[in-house]
């Protein structure tokens, strides 16, 4: 299976195919089930732990591979409230991974940083002759930044092809242009009615920190609009799958008939309709 042109470039096959692989992370945390399609199998399960106060392990998501591809996939907001603690931990360190690499969430780097040493030596296991797919939907994708630059930098897989899919903000003006100069290929899918993409706010001034806290969202963004006058639906890995496949829904199509329980449930991804109900009396 191909799913970038012969410039490493986008490819709606792999916005379609790499959305998919991100839903998977979801019923993989919540009930251990994982629906690979034909070709790819489980070669790791990423573990990390969460709350760092409480350090409590969760399950953030699996890389896979096939006979030409690995794909890392990360999953978003599912555990509450050890995600709600990383995400909402602004305050920023420096990135460890990459030299003068700026800096980036408190929060979500605790939380890659607890499982980086495994993963790490896990994807250095990986043939250097196979492409390299990186993604994640919402947190997931502020996860699968902050890893991408790492293993860029750090193993033998040295142009790792990013789709993440509602990412918010990960790191400041200078992790951004680390990450943009050496991750080149790389797609930042956002519904521009999704909230998860404005969050962390760009600037957060003096007094709230003395030097005040900066951040800045990474390339590439490719837009998508469904207004579904719903947050979780206008967030929700289902609706950008629905919302991506008509980019090529021969390929969608295909791609869910020959691979059952692959693909996410889009029945839900219709206009909200509903009005506020008075209370009763």
């Amino acid at each position: 299976m191909v799913f970038w042109d012969e410039n490493n470039m986008f490819t709606s096959k792999a916005a379609i195919f790499l959305a998919a692989m991100s839903y998977q992370t979801y019923p993989f945390y919540f009930e251990g089930k994982l629906t690979l399609p034909k070709g790819f199998q489980l070669r790791y399960t990423i573990r990390t732990s969460a709350d760092v106060e409480n350090p409590t392990e969760h399950i953030y998501g699996f890389v896979a591979d096939s006979k030409d591809e690995i794909i890392i996939a990360f999953r978003g907001y599912a555990a509450y409230p050890a995600d709600l603690l990383a995400a909402y931990d602004i305050l920023q360190v420096p990135y460890p991974f990459v030299a003068d690499a700026g800096k980036t969430s408190r929060g979500f780097t605790c939380l890659y940083q607890s499982t980086r040493d495994r993963f790490i030596r896990k994807i250095n296991q990986f043939s250097a002759s196979k492409k390299l797919f990186i993604t994640g939907h919402n947190y997931g994708g502020a996860l699968a930044v902050l890893s991408a630059l790492d293993i860029a930098v750090n193993t033998k897989l040295r142009q790792p092809i990013v789709y993440t899919y509602g990412s918010p903000r990960i790191g400041n003006p200078a992790f951004a242009s680390r990450f943009n100069q050496v991750v080149t290929n790389s797609l930042r899918i956002v519904n521009v009615h999704d909230s998860f993409p404005t969050f962390p706010d760009q600037k957060y001034p003096p007094p709230f920190t003395k030097e005040g806290i900066y951040y800045q969202h990474v390339k590439n963004k490719f837009p998508l609009s469904f207004q579904l006058n719903n947050t979780p639906r206008n967030d929700s890995i289902a609706c950008y799958f629905q919302n991506i496949s008509q980019l090529n829904p021969q390929y969608a199509q295909s791609l869910c008939m020959e691979n059952p329980g692959f693909c996410p449930d889009t029945d839900t991804c219709i206009p909200f309709q509903g009005k506020c109900k008075p209370l009763r009396p």
